[in-house]
């Protein structure tokens, strides 16, 4: 096309899709992708549905992205060490930002860069394995982020990776187009056997929205004392073809904190809510308050922002009743009362309550979105990123709530007896077919491991795999070293299903991106844990577009 002609038609709007794609591809240059987005977006107003449209955002995104990210670590027989060396295109790059609620907005390439950006929005799964999108963050006004308009997930770019290893050390490459011995995640390959060109995943932890669906949302009390059996049922009642999250997820998420920060996982960098455990009695009786007061120096314990129970019970697994239950601290102030001086802890209540000096004030999972007061699209968590106490943001993806994640793909085939049993891995690639007993659906992986103590074992390395399953292969850290989170052991045999992420009660505790609690039947509902919806892996099938190497195939890790 003469080179004058095209900015004429790109200005009344007259390019065709592909030449309009083209041009967008053309101008990229990992500085400018959000600007891009919004501008482009407007223009292809009448080519497609949303779905669609995204998808081809990050396929034109693709097309002139001739990156190679490579991380290298050591292989766990060779050192202990946690940290990951960039090489290719990631060596010239430092480590991402992190940031808390009053670090500066100042750019980070983890923003901009084609293959990390990422955009939020409104949607509903559909047959097919595709997705209902009713809205997208800053260019649909209508964006929900509560999720009472539908869920909202972090939509990205499905990224091509290759796993390899030689003596010392292990590797994984990236890239946004194909190329020899590069395959999709196991997500993102859609039922039809073709790769997507987009991955996405829940933005927040599962809560109910106001029809009492399970949604992901800004705003919302954690959907603890909830089992995986009854999240899926609260998953379903918006339609047959959600699901609850899955090990594709956490694949994912973990990989995405190791390509931004170059280490294995994300302990005593950016600890998320792994030892925020408050149990205080309240010091004075209230009757139509909208607050409870707590001495002064127990007050100083509790952060704004964070969630309490306020209850009769001594412990949190009987906090089922009380007076204020999963409310938020709006604010603290310093009273004085007869002479002395209290800390307030105002709750977000409607009404009023009544509290007596026998009730416990107990820290809980919190809220979800937190981490919307942190600046720009980087990682981070909100007061500090070390001190354990509140959720962290990855990848556009917040976890580590206190509480955790709860899902049914995998299943594990747990047998043995007395402190050691065997795991045999389970998945099932189909969120209508999700169940919470390993029934046909659910195909027996090769993944699998022998002599598993019960409690906790601190995790030195993972199977490196293609399936949508993250598995230990070897155990022996010590929280410190390696992987820094654990796999928990079960102490009786049995069907069991992964709770990820961990709980906020700090020491003895393994919580991390990594963490994985392999004890809990699909039934067990307690406070630690909440049932939380699925990204694409829920609708997946099988890659046919390359043979895999031998050491993606899963390797039995027995």
């Amino acid at each position: 096309m003469d080179g004058y002609l095209k900015p004429l038609l790109f200005e009344r709007g007259e390019l065709d899709p592909a030449e309009l794609d083209a041009l967008y591809a053309s101008i990229l240059d990992d500085v400018n992708t959000q600007s891009a987005f919004e501008s482009w977006w407007p223009r292809t107003a009448n080519q497609g549905d949303r779905y669609s449209r995204l998808s081809r955002w990050f396929a034109l995104m693709a097309s002139e992205c001739n990156h190679t990210y490579t991380l290298r670590w050591y292989q766990e027989s060779v050192s202990d060490s946690s940290a990951m060396t960039p090489l290719d295109d990631l060596a010239a790059k430092s480590a991402g930002a992190l940031v808390t609620e009053q670090s500066a907005d100042t750019p980070d390439w983890t923003e901009s860069d084609r293959m990390l950006w990422y955009v939020r929005a409104n949607a509903e799964s559909l047959a097919d394995g595709t997705m209902d999108v009713l809205a997208v963050e800053g260019v649909d006004a209508t964006f929900d982020v509560t999720g009472e308009l539908a869920p909202v997930y972090t939509f990205s770019a499905a990224l091509w990776i290759k796993r390899s290893s030689d003596t010392d050390y292990l590797y994984k490459s990236w890239r946004a187009k194909p190329a020899a011995d590069y395959v999709p995640y196991a997500g993102d390959v859609a039922p039809d056997g073709s790769k997507r060109a987009m991955t996405w995943h829940p933005t927040f932890s599962g809560g109910l929205d106001a029809n009492g669906k399970l949604t992901s949302g800004a705003g919302k009390a954690a959907y603890n004392f909830a089992s995986a059996s009854t999240g899926l049922s609260k998953a379903r009642l918006r339609n047959a073809y959600e699901g609850l999250w899955c090990d594709c997820d956490s694949q994912w998420l973990l990989d995405m904190w190791q390509i931004r920060h170059f280490n294995l996982e994300n302990g005593g960098i950016l600890e998320g809510c792994a030892s925020y455990s408050i149990n205080h009695t309240v010091a004075k009786a209230e009757s139509d308050a909208t607050r409870v007061l707590v001495s002064q120096l127990d007050g100083a314990d509790y952060l704004v922002g964070s969630t309490v129970s306020v209850t009769t019970a001594t412990e949190r697994a009987g906090a089922t009743t009380g007076v204020a239950l999963m409310k938020r601290i709006t604010s603290k102030a310093d009273v004085e009362i007869d002479g002395t001086t209290y800390t307030a802890l105002n709750l977000d209540i409607s009404g009023t309550i009544t509290t007596t000096t026998s009730m416990h004030v107990f820290s809980m999972p919190w809220h979800s979105g937190s981490t919307e007061a942190l600046p720009g699209h980087k990682d981070g968590s909100l007061y500090s990123l070390t001190d354990g106490k509140t959720p962290a943001r990855v990848a556009g993806v917040e976890a580590m709530v206190g509480a955790c994640d709860i899902g049914l793909d995998p299943l594990y085939n747990v047998t043995g007896s007395g402190s050691s049993h065997s795991y045999a891995v389970y998945e099932c690639k189909n969120s209508e077919k999700l169940a919470t007993s390993i029934t046909s659906n659910y195909t027996k992986t090769n993944i699998a491991k022998t002599g598993v103590e019960s409690g906790w074992n601190y995790v030195r390395e993972f199977a490196q795999t293609a399936l949508g399953v993250l598995f230990p292969l070897t155990f022996g850290g010590d929280g410190t070293i390696r992987y820094k989170s654990g796999f928990h052991g079960a102490i009786a045999s049995g069907v069991r299903c992964p709770w990820r992420f961990g709980v906020m009660l700090g020491t003895g505790n393994a919580t991390g991106l990594a963490c994985l609690y392999g004890n809990n039947v699909p039934s067990g509902s307690y406070w630690t844990g909440s049932p939380r919806l699925a990204g694409c892996g829920k609708k997946r099938g099988e890659w046919t577009g390359a043979q895999l190497a031998p050491e993606q195939e899963g390797g039995n890790v027995a």
